[in-house]
């Protein structure tokens, strides 16, 4: 096993086409996209893999459901393309997961608006996954939700992941396209 000075010496020898600094999941798909372009790449990383931003994320692979209400179609067209992506050849790691959005009386968006908004945002991600909740389920399921002005929620989903594993999943395809990962 190689000390540290020994090992940045190894490293210092080679000619690099790219060094990347900073081993989070930006940092990685760097790397594996670099490397996959045949490029002679280094990444380095001050801490653990996946130690700062990546591993303290929300985990949530979103589809863009606020780029939609900002109307920017394409953008959330793209996002949901990855997240059911992601879904297809990550089942071990990411998952679909409901979310809840309330729906009070006399407050923006309601519930006909947010019917039209999800069924675009399913529509686009090519799945059918929003319901209307009834206020009387709503509350037996949570009930110390405010019932004040409450009607109901719609459900629909996005994705989880566990962020610091996707980290160490692209960094080991990264290695084995040719790229180098040091911390």
């Amino acid at each position: 096993m190689l000390g540290h000075r020994q090992a940045l010496n190894e490293l210092n020898k080679t000619d690099w086409d790219l060094i990347v600094i900073g081993g989070g999941i930006t940092g990685a798909g760097i790397l594996l996209e670099a490397s996959r372009l045949g490029k002679k790449t280094l990444l380095l990383e001050q801490q653990d893999f996946a130690w700062g931003t990546s591993s303290r994320s929300s985990k949530m692979v979103h589809g863009g459901l606020r780029y939609l209400a900002q109307g920017d179609v394409g953008l959330t067209k793209h996002s949901l393309h990855e997240r059911e992506r992601l879904l297809v050849e990550l089942p071990h790691m990411v998952v679909r997961f409901p979310y809840i959005f309330p729906i009070r009386q006399g407050s923006f968006p309601g519930r006909i608006a947010m019917t039209a908004v999800l069924t675009m945002y399913d529509k686009l991600a090519g799945v059918s996954d929003h319901s209307w909740i009834s206020k009387d389920k709503l509350l037996q399921k949570y009930p110390n939700l405010n019932a004040d002005g409450l009607k109901g929620a719609m459900r629909y989903t996005d994705a989880l992941v566990d962020d610091a594993r996707l980290v160490m999943r692209v960094l080991h395809e990264a290695t084995l396209e040719g790229g180098t990962a040091n911390n």
